[in-house]
Protein backbone atom coordinates (compact mmCIF):
# COMPACT_ATOMS: atom_id res chain seq x y z
CA UNK A 1 0.00 0.00 0.00
CA UNK A 2 1.45 3.30 -1.00
CA UNK A 3 1.03 6.43 1.10
CA UNK A 4 -0.35 9.83 -0.80
CA UNK A 5 1.34 12.32 0.16
CA UNK A 6 0.71 16.27 0.91
CA UNK A 7 2.37 18.98 0.74
CA UNK A 8 1.65 22.77 1.73
CA UNK A 9 3.13 24.90 -0.61
CA UNK A 10 2.05 28.09 1.04
CA UNK A 11 3.36 31.98 1.09
CA UNK A 12 1.76 35.03 0.65
CA UNK A 13 1.40 38.39 2.49
CA UNK A 14 -2.30 37.67 3.85
CA UNK A 15 -2.92 34.00 4.97
CA UNK A 16 -4.80 34.85 8.49
CA UNK A 17 -4.57 31.05 10.13
CA UNK A 18 -3.26 28.01 9.58
CA UNK A 19 -4.67 25.65 7.30
CA UNK A 20 -7.34 23.88 8.41
CA UNK A 21 -6.62 20.36 8.26
CA UNK A 22 -9.64 18.55 8.85
CA UNK A 23 -11.78 20.46 7.01
CA UNK A 24 -9.21 19.89 3.70
CA UNK A 25 -9.24 15.94 4.85
CA UNK A 26 -12.87 16.43 4.93
CA UNK A 27 -12.79 18.46 1.52
CA UNK A 28 -10.23 16.20 -0.42
CA UNK A 29 -12.07 12.75 1.08
CA UNK A 30 -14.89 14.24 -1.15
CA UNK A 31 -13.17 15.19 -3.78
CA UNK A 32 -11.64 11.32 -3.75
CA UNK A 33 -15.39 9.68 -3.53
CA UNK A 34 -16.41 12.27 -6.61
CA UNK A 35 -13.20 11.85 -8.91
CA UNK A 36 -11.24 8.77 -7.53
CA UNK A 37 -8.56 9.38 -10.12
CA UNK A 38 -7.32 12.55 -8.09
CA UNK A 39 -5.84 9.81 -4.87
CA UNK A 40 -2.63 10.69 -5.47
CA UNK A 41 0.21 12.85 -4.02
CA UNK A 42 -1.01 16.76 -4.20
CA UNK A 43 -0.21 20.45 -2.93
CA UNK A 44 -2.72 22.35 -0.73
CA UNK A 45 -2.03 26.49 -1.90
CA UNK A 46 -3.14 29.82 -1.70
CA UNK A 47 -4.00 31.61 -4.62
CA UNK A 48 -4.31 35.56 -4.06
CA UNK A 49 -3.27 38.64 -1.93
CA UNK A 50 -6.25 38.53 0.06
CA UNK A 51 -9.52 36.81 0.83
CA UNK A 52 -11.24 39.38 -1.46
CA UNK A 53 -8.98 38.66 -4.29
CA UNK A 54 -8.82 35.18 -3.11
CA UNK A 55 -12.66 35.20 -3.88
CA UNK A 56 -12.20 36.61 -7.18
CA UNK A 57 -9.52 34.25 -8.17
CA UNK A 58 -11.74 31.38 -7.65
CA UNK A 59 -15.00 32.60 -9.58
CA UNK A 60 -12.59 33.00 -12.65
CA UNK A 61 -11.36 29.51 -12.37
CA UNK A 62 -14.67 28.09 -11.93
CA UNK A 63 -15.61 30.10 -14.79
CA UNK A 64 -12.85 28.78 -17.08
CA UNK A 65 -11.76 32.28 -17.36
CA UNK A 66 -8.60 31.59 -15.51
CA UNK A 67 -6.72 28.41 -16.77
CA UNK A 68 -3.36 28.73 -15.20
CA UNK A 69 -1.44 29.57 -12.37
CA UNK A 70 2.17 30.91 -11.81
CA UNK A 71 5.07 29.30 -9.36
CA UNK A 72 8.63 30.36 -8.97
CA UNK A 73 11.37 27.40 -8.95
CA UNK A 74 13.65 29.74 -6.35
CA UNK A 75 10.16 29.67 -4.11
CA UNK A 76 9.95 26.19 -4.57
CA UNK A 77 13.63 25.14 -4.18
CA UNK A 78 13.66 27.32 -1.14
CA UNK A 79 11.29 25.59 0.80
CA UNK A 80 11.93 22.30 -0.54
CA UNK A 81 8.59 21.91 -2.42
CA UNK A 82 8.29 19.81 -5.80
CA UNK A 83 7.36 21.77 -9.03
CA UNK A 84 4.43 21.47 -10.61
CA UNK A 85 3.96 18.26 -12.94
CA UNK A 86 0.60 17.03 -14.89
CA UNK A 87 -1.66 15.37 -12.97
CA UNK A 88 -0.76 17.17 -9.76
CA UNK A 89 -3.75 17.87 -7.51
CA UNK A 90 -3.79 21.33 -5.91
CA UNK A 91 -6.42 22.10 -3.17
CA UNK A 92 -6.75 25.98 -3.40
CA UNK A 93 -7.55 27.77 0.37
CA UNK A 94 -8.91 30.47 1.56
CA UNK A 95 -7.00 33.28 3.42
CA UNK A 96 -8.98 31.76 6.25
CA UNK A 97 -6.94 28.07 6.17
CA UNK A 98 -10.75 26.87 4.41
CA UNK A 99 -10.43 24.92 1.15
CA UNK A 100 -12.21 26.27 -1.83
CA UNK A 101 -11.66 24.21 -5.34
CA UNK A 102 -9.32 21.25 -6.31
CA UNK A 103 -7.57 22.02 -9.73
CA UNK A 104 -5.67 19.25 -11.40
CA UNK A 105 -1.98 20.42 -13.41
CA UNK A 106 -2.36 19.20 -17.75
CA UNK A 107 0.54 21.10 -18.81
CA UNK A 108 3.54 23.11 -17.62
CA UNK A 109 5.39 25.51 -19.39
CA UNK A 110 9.19 26.87 -18.20
CA UNK A 111 9.79 30.24 -19.20
CA UNK A 112 11.48 33.61 -17.55
CA UNK A 113 10.04 36.64 -16.23
CA UNK A 114 11.49 39.10 -18.79
CA UNK A 115 9.31 36.42 -21.85
CA UNK A 116 6.20 36.74 -20.30
CA UNK A 117 3.56 38.12 -22.84
CA UNK A 118 0.11 38.06 -23.85
CA UNK A 119 0.63 33.95 -24.84
CA UNK A 120 0.98 33.71 -20.60
CA UNK A 121 -1.04 36.03 -19.36
CA UNK A 122 -4.18 35.93 -21.44
CA UNK A 123 -4.51 32.48 -19.37
CA UNK A 124 -4.57 34.55 -16.15
CA UNK A 125 -8.35 36.12 -15.26
CA UNK A 126 -9.71 38.74 -17.03
CA UNK A 127 -8.42 42.06 -14.76
CA UNK A 128 -4.81 41.15 -15.28
CA UNK A 129 -4.31 39.73 -18.76
CA UNK A 130 -3.23 42.92 -20.13
CA UNK A 131 0.90 42.22 -20.02
CA UNK A 132 2.25 45.13 -18.25
CA UNK A 133 -0.44 44.77 -15.62
CA UNK A 134 0.05 41.38 -15.03
CA UNK A 135 3.63 41.88 -14.42
CA UNK A 136 3.52 44.82 -12.42
CA UNK A 137 0.94 42.95 -9.93
CA UNK A 138 3.59 39.74 -9.55
CA UNK A 139 6.50 41.91 -9.83
CA UNK A 140 5.15 43.31 -6.20
CA UNK A 141 3.84 40.05 -4.99
CA UNK A 142 6.59 38.15 -5.92
CA UNK A 143 9.11 40.49 -4.47
CA UNK A 144 7.27 41.10 -1.17
CA UNK A 145 8.01 36.46 -1.45
CA UNK A 146 11.40 36.55 -2.46
CA UNK A 147 12.82 39.65 -0.34
CA UNK A 148 13.11 36.95 2.65
CA UNK A 149 15.15 34.48 0.43
CA UNK A 150 17.43 37.79 -0.15
CA UNK A 151 16.19 37.20 -4.16
CA UNK A 152 14.28 39.66 -6.58
CA UNK A 153 12.24 39.87 -9.81
CA UNK A 154 14.48 39.54 -12.67
CA UNK A 155 14.16 38.96 -16.07
CA UNK A 156 16.18 35.86 -16.35
CA UNK A 157 13.83 34.64 -13.16
CA UNK A 158 12.35 30.92 -13.86
CA UNK A 159 8.69 31.44 -13.99
CA UNK A 160 6.47 27.87 -14.13
CA UNK A 161 2.89 28.30 -16.09
CA UNK A 162 0.83 25.73 -14.68
CA UNK A 163 -2.22 25.36 -16.91
CA UNK A 164 -5.33 23.31 -14.88
CA UNK A 165 -8.62 22.24 -14.97
CA UNK A 166 -11.24 22.07 -12.76
CA UNK A 167 -11.55 18.54 -10.49
CA UNK A 168 -13.93 19.52 -7.16
CA UNK A 169 -16.26 20.53 -6.69
CA UNK A 170 -17.82 20.41 -10.29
Amino acid sequence: MSVIQRSYAIVGPELKVAPDIDAIDEFWAAAIRQNPSLERDHQVRWIGLDEETTAQIIRFIKSGEKTATFTLPWVNSFYQWSDGYPGLPIILMSCKGEPLLVVQITEVRETTFGAIDYSVTSLDGPPVRETAVWLELHTHYWNGILQDLDLQCTKDMPVMVEKFVVRYPL
